[in-house]
């Protein structure tokens, strides 16, 4: 319909027409209420065909209406006058991207300015769970602050998106399909699986995103094509001519981004918008101009390749020349220090690693979602690039051409290049932490204190033991290990669970044997100028050490102070050339108690920043009991707090640090360990902490409570013996403890439903850490309820629902419905997602009220000072020499 000037729909008074298209008619109105110029958008009258289609419409508008971000347009009301269905919108001032395309492509740094905003209201858009699906140049308008994007998701929520199996005009299309022969419609933005008629998602907005990224750098499609056909067949079958090729002088890296985004399969397309983003700020920082390397550019033409090659060439022979100049000159060895920052936006930067060459450095940082991803930057650049591809990775090592890394991710060992390309399964582990990679293809692991070193080939292969641990010896795991410059024989720590033993072991590929060097505080990395480097006390320290024949030579002597380590774990490392780099500041150690919804929204935080752990909810939910730090002695004791009054009373004095509280059903008692030099003990008291202390259980291994029965009768225990295992005992003095299940798999971490009748637990016997439930005692069924890897189960108090965290950390919600012998438990359903510093899965990081719809998560602290940072030294060991 067309209305007048001076027609009023609600409480807008139309001004004037302002264009037309597949969603309506568009006018310019006024908001006689707040006095503001707005936009009104009038649907078509088949909207309002049905009332169940206009009730989605509504809904879904009502969720587009919260986008609430600078380079969205704004829609700030939906509303009906009669039978005239319409949108209220931000009236925006300016011409759309195709418009400006006209007149030509962008000049490179308009292009990348404008694709980051659209990047980054895409990707504020997915993470509410909304897609556009109509992403093209006539939704983009450009205005005074930037780019706008429109229409969003609207096509879907009126229900004028394509019907699977069709192909349709876009809703928003303005212009004729098609105009000399060649198609210009929305056809030229659809991804090959919309084609295909399949459903679209936030990948499909991805590839949209990468047509809209080549149209504005060349001015040309993506893709074209005479017919509907041809064009269809160029979508699906075809690549594109890089945009560099098309438009010279274009930052070579900016073909890579396009590419990632128009991979054909979804699966190995870029998968977020906030990668983009992170990758367009970084091209446009100075990380790839044109004929400069960078990790992510694409290769240049040869002949650029060689006049920089033989520039490269010249500047080496310039250094040594002037290197040799004053060596002749008798000038001391210049020592070069500098420090790393975090990105804008990063923080809980950590784990160093420079590459063997010491030009590149990889390292691990939290993003502005909280999702910690791998970096990579030039030693010496200004700015750092993410991996894509590497969200939630493990910390990676090099390989030894420079040219890959290698990280464990879930139960899977993958490796990527630097130079971009999706990560590949190098194979399938049972479990696995950090690892090394030598020059004869062999990839060495640990098992994350679980089990010995492990070996794999780097092409691929099976996994196979490089190392025996030797139980009798009181050796529980082997980690860490590190090769010496021969390829052949590795170093490792062996150590024992719950105490401070660490042995400095060498190890030799081909055999299981291994001999012990010495005591050591932390993991070690060689240095070419014949040192062993680790850290102790928060002091990087060098002792001399002959590589040939294994053995320390001298006394250890500090290098650096403020180094980044916590027990064994130390955020080192030394490039073949002889450079460090470690890791000062951050590491997440502080962490903030914070109430969330089903939907992860913050309700209200408890008290300040802390070292806060493994928090735990009285069954009544009105009182918190949590580890908490001590910063006089290095452990750990127990607290309770009130939330009611929101008053905090420390439970537990002793200074060997008290971990694992566990509530009783009645919530007057709290069962907690007491880690023991040579041993664990099993403690119990009231959870006011007055009156006596009950001794339970005492263990020569690892172990503690998980869990009390809702009856009172049972206590659950994780116990460590070679692996983890299920205990139950009676919560009295003197009780025995028995097995729960006899199996050769990993479990642990047992929740019993508040039935009584399911037992949720985690398990490894399927290659990987998955929760499981099963009937209790027993006999039963069993059940696997997790995805794809978790865990710290927790059921909801009327055992409808069982709660876990995934391998990235979401929270997990699984519906359980239960019928005489059996349990039917529904898909996981992500609720949220929150950065924890629980080392996944054996701290717990959550709890849940007993009505299930709020959450007490322990987050990392978002001060500032706690944003980390990376120092690298080069000339250090010459320095050494004159002390």
């Amino acid at each position: 319909m067309t209305l007048v000037p001076g027609t009023t729909l609600g409480p807008y008074k139309i001004l004037a027409p302002l264009g037309a298209g597949g969603m309506g008619e568009v006018y310019r109105a006024h908001d006689t209420r707040l006095g503001r110029d707005v936009a009104i958008k009038v649907l078509p009258s088949h909207l309002a065909a049905t009332p169940e289609v206009r009730a989605r419409f509504e809904r879904e508008a009502r969720t587009i209406s919260q986008l609430n971000h600078p380079h969205i347009c704004t829609l700030f009301d939906v509303g009906r006058e009669g039978e005239t269905d319409y949108l209220v919108m931000e009236l925006l001032e300016g011409e759309t991207l195709a418009h400006r395309l006209e007149k030509g492509p962008l000049p490179v740094a308009e292009l990348l300015a404008l694709g980051t905003q659209i990047a980054d209201a895409l990707d504020r858009a997915h993470r509410a769970g909304v897609v556009h699906r109509d992403l093209k140049p006539g939704n983009v308008m450009l205005t005074k602050g930037g780019a706008k994007l429109m229409d969003f998701g609207l096509a879907r929520a009126a229900g004028l998106a394509a019907a699977p199996g069709t192909l349709t005009e876009s809703p928003t299309v303005s212009r004729p399909l098609t105009a000399e022969g060649t198609i210009v419609g929305t056809f030229q933005y659809m991804a090959p699986e919309q084609l295909e008629g399949k459903e679209a998602d936030a990948r499909s907005d991805l590839w949209a995103l990468g047509c809209v990224l080549y149209e504005m750098a060349t001015r040309k499609p993506a893709f074209e094509g005479r017919s509907q056909a041809s064009l269809i067949a160029a979508i699906i079958e075809r690549e594109p001519m890089p945009p560099s090729q098309v438009v010279p002088l274009l930052p070579p890296a900016l073909d890579r981004v396009v590419q990632q985004c128009l991979t054909k399969d979804p699966d190995e397309r870029i998968q977020t918008a906030h990668d983009v983003k992170l990758q367009l700020q970084w091209i446009a920082s100075g990380g790839s101009q044109a004929g400069v390397p960078a990790p992510l550019a694409a290769r240049r033409r040869s002949r650029e390749r060689l006049a920089w090659v033989l520039a490269g060439a010249a500047g080496v022979v310039a250094i040594a020349l002037g290197g040799r100049g004053l060596l002749q000159r008798g000038a001391a060895p210049v020592v070069v220090r500098f420090s790393v920052a975090p990105e804008a936006g990063a923080r809980n930067v950590r784990w160093p690693r420079l590459s063997p060459d010491g030009r590149l450095l990889a390292y691990q940082a939290d993003d502005s979602a909280g999702v910690s991803r791998i970096w990579i930057r030039q030693v010496g650049a200004f700015a750092a690039t993410p991996l894509a591809g590497t969200e939630n990775a493990g910390r990676p090592f090099w390989s030894p051409d420079n040219r890959s890394l290698a990280f464990v991710s879930g139960n899977q060992m993958k490796r990527i290049a630097v130079g971009g390309g999706p990560a590949q399964l190098v194979g399938e582990l049972k479990r696995g932490a950090d690892g090394c990679w030598g020059t004869g293809g062999v990839i060495l692991f640990d098992g994350a204190l679980t089990d010995s070193i492990c070996q794999i080939p780097a092409d691929g292969g099976e996994v196979a033991p490089a190392t025996r641990i030797d139980r009798a010896g009181g050796e529980s795991y082997h980690a860490w290990p590190t090769f010496l410059p021969d390829g052949k024989r590795f170093l490792f720590l062996a150590g024992r669970l719950g105490t401070e033993m660490r042995m400095l072991k060498l190890g030799r590929l081909g055999s299981l044997e291994s001999r012990e060097i010495g005591p050591i505080p932390s993991r070690v990395e060689y240095s070419p100028s014949g040192r062993l480097l680790y850290a102790q006390d928060g002091t990087l320290m060098a002792r001399p050490f002959d590589a040939a024949s294994a053995r320390f030579t001298g006394r250890p002597f500090p290098v650096a102070e403020g180094v980044l380590a916590s027990a064994e774990l130390a955020h080192i490392s030394v490039s073949n050339t002889g450079a460090i780099a470690y890791g000062v500041g951050g590491a997440g150690d502080q962490t903030v108690l914070t109430w969330v919804d089903r939907n992860g929204r913050t309700s209200v935080q408890l008290g300040a920043p802390d070292s806060y752990r493994n928090p735990a909810l009285s069954p009544d939910g009105t009182r918190l009991a949590y580890e908490l730090l001590d910063p006089g002695n290095g452990g750990t004791d127990v607290w309770v707090r009130d939330l009611r009054r929101g008053i905090a009373t420390r439970v537990t004095f002793d200074p060997k640090g008290e971990v694992w509280p566990t509530w009783s059903p009645d919530g007057r008692r709290l069962a907690y360990a007491m880690d023991e030099s040579g041993g664990y003990t099993v403690l119990a008291r009231a959870s006011d902490g007055t009156g006596s202390v009950d001794t339970l259980y005492r263990s020569e291994v690892p172990a503690g409570p998980t869990c009390w029965s809702g009856d009172g009768k049972s206590l659950f225990l994780s116990r460590y013996e070679s692996f983890f295992q299920l205990w139950v005992m009676a919560p009295t003095p003197g009780a025995k403890a028995t097995r729960v299940q006899q199996t050769r798999f990993g479990d642990f971490n047992a929740q019993l439903s508040p039935d009584g009748r399911w037992l949720a637990y985690l398990t490894d016997e399927t290659g990987r850490i998955e929760v499981f439930v099963q009937a209790y005692p027993g006999p039963g069924g069993k059940w696997r309820v997790s995805g794809a890897g978790g865990g710290a189960p927790r059921w909801r108090a009327d055992g409808r629902e069982l709660f876990y965290r995934a391998l990235d950390g979401a929270l997990m919600a699984v519906p359980i419905r239960t019928e005489g012998a059996g349990l039917d438990a529904s898909a996981p359903v992500m609720l949220f997602q929150r950065t924890s510093p629980a080392p996944f899965p054996f701290r717990n990081s959550y709890d849940v009220s007993p009505d299930g719809q709020r959450f007490l998560v322990n987050v990392l602290a978002s001060d500032r000072n706690r944003a980390g940072a990376i120092k690298v030294v080069i000339g250090w060991a010459a320095e050494m020499r004159k002390k």
